[in-house]
């Protein structure tokens, strides 16, 4: 329960990062953030990134540390959120960041109470680790600099903010959190239905393209799949064949 608990408080600042007012970034009329400001910017967000990467790993390896070292992560990042208000008042976080701050708080809390379990059997610790690799490897490409779109259908009406809203998501690490929930929770039967997740951003553009007869520049249907996130997605929903050793 309180292995459930701390995964999805560490994940919820990512899913409410999509209401965040403004980045650390800044626009032409604003003066740009002094130093420190930027600094500690940057650390909250790869804080937040990436605190559910480290307890997912923490889960299937080395689950005896995942009690101390994840309480001691998820409060540096606690640390961190404060820092943030402390050098830029409300700037950069808005009316999310009582939200924030509890869901980091309940975090460390719930990773204290979590009770040591035994090791994840390393099939499925490495099926689960792909997942993870894979959902995090296909955000940080879409997120490089150089990244481009490839092919894509050219999805019209509802279609199109709804890709927007996926094509987002990508970017606020959303496919990740929720690779990193299913792996915290690989031993448990509710671990796989984050597979069905997963399959969301790997099966819209062609299921889009068979519903609404959209046309696409792909020399091939297939380039259409998110392949990344169909393997992950796959891998997640299969991760308990022939492995039954706990239920929830």
């Amino acid at each position: 329960m309180f292995r459930l608990l701390a995964i999805l408080a560490a994940t919820a600042p990512t899913f409410l990062s999509i209401l965040m007012l403004r980045s650390f970034g800044w626009f032409g009329h604003e003066p740009p953030p002094d130093p420190l400001e930027l600094a500690i910017g940057v650390a909250y967000g790869y804080a937040t990134d990436y605190l559910p990467v480290l307890l997912a790993f923490l889960a299937l390896w080395v689950p005896r540390w995942l009690p101390k070292v994840g309480a001691i992560a998820a409060a540096v990042a606690l640390v961190l959120t404060v820092s943030t208000l402390v050098v830029s008042g409300t700037g950069g976080f808005g009316p999310q960041f009582g939200s924030i701050l509890a869901c980091q708080a309940i975090a460390v809390v719930a990773l204290l109470r979590t009770r040591p379990e035994q090791r994840v059997p390393w099939p499925r610790a490495i099926i689960w680790s792909a997942v993870v690799l894979l959902a995090l490897g296909r955000t940080l490409a879409r997120n490089t600099p150089t990244s481009d779109f490839g092919c894509y259908a050219d999805m019209k009406g509802t279609w199109a903010p709804a890709f927007y809203h996926l094509d987002t998501a990508h970017g606020l690490y959303y496919w990740v959190a929720s690779a990193a929930i299913g792996a915290v929770l690989s031993g448990y039967r509710a671990a796989p239905l984050c597979g069905l997740v997963l399959l969301v951003p790997a099966l819209f553009q062609p299921a889009a393209w068979l519903l609404s007869s959209a046309p696409h520049n792909c020399s091939s249907p297939l380039e259409l799949f998110d392949w990344p996130y169909l393997i992950a997605g796959v891998l997640a929903l299969t991760s308990r064949a022939r492995l039954p050793d706990r239920t929830w």
